[in-house]
């Protein structure tokens, strides 16, 4: 489970690699300015690095979206 940090104001995307991501449940896209953040206090775009903390290494399962607030497979965010 990944914990948020602070949400980010709007739902566009800032880029075509940030375009095919979103909540699977509410459809949020996060851009680059979404933070979240590790148990370790480690805060980043979890989407940088696929679900992986760079401050600890901890591969995160689940994503907690910014928007809804729901947890989903860190995996279903990534449009196929």
């Amino acid at each position: 489970m990944l914990r948020y940090k602070e949400s980010e104001k709007g739902s566009a995307a800032t880029s075509d690699r940030y375009s095919k991501i979103r909540c699977p449940r509410c459809k949020w896209q996060p851009g680059r300015g979404a933070r979240w953040q590790c148990h370790c206090m480690h805060v980043w775009n979890t989407f940088d690095t696929h679900g992986v903390c760079p401050g600890c290494g901890h591969a995160w399962q689940d994503t907690q979206c910014l928007r809804c607030h729901e947890w989903s497979p860190h995996v279903d965010w990534y449009e196929r």
